[in-house]
């Protein structure tokens, strides 16, 4: 479990990068869990993003622990990450079209 909290944005990122890259060389499945109160911004997001289509090419089973919530859900909604099905899949755990 790779558990990011805390400040999780563009001055910070690269912590979460690292710990991201270590869960990942550890194999196996790798799940995110984003403390409700962490401080997001996009960067963040674009992260996770990048991490889930690398374990997807890569055969990784990737998940968050639990739906995004508060402060992380705002800012997907606002960058657009919640807009396809296949995104909230990933991001709120929704299946189908709804």
């Amino acid at each position: 479990m790779v558990t990011l909290a805390g400040d999780l944005t563009i001055q910070n990122i690269a912590g979460a990068h690292a710990r991201l890259r270590e869960a990942f060389a550890a194999g196996g499945p790798v799940r995110v869990d984003v403390a409700p109160d962490a401080s997001v911004d996009l960067t963040l997001a674009q992260l996770l993003e990048s991490a889930r289509r690398t374990a997807t090419d890569n055969g990784v089973d990737f998940a968050l622990a639990a739906p995004a919530a508060g402060a992380f859900l705002e800012t997907l909604n606002r960058g657009g990450f919640t807009e396809t099905a296949e995104q909230r899949a990933f991001w709120l755990a929704q299946s189908g079209e709804a």
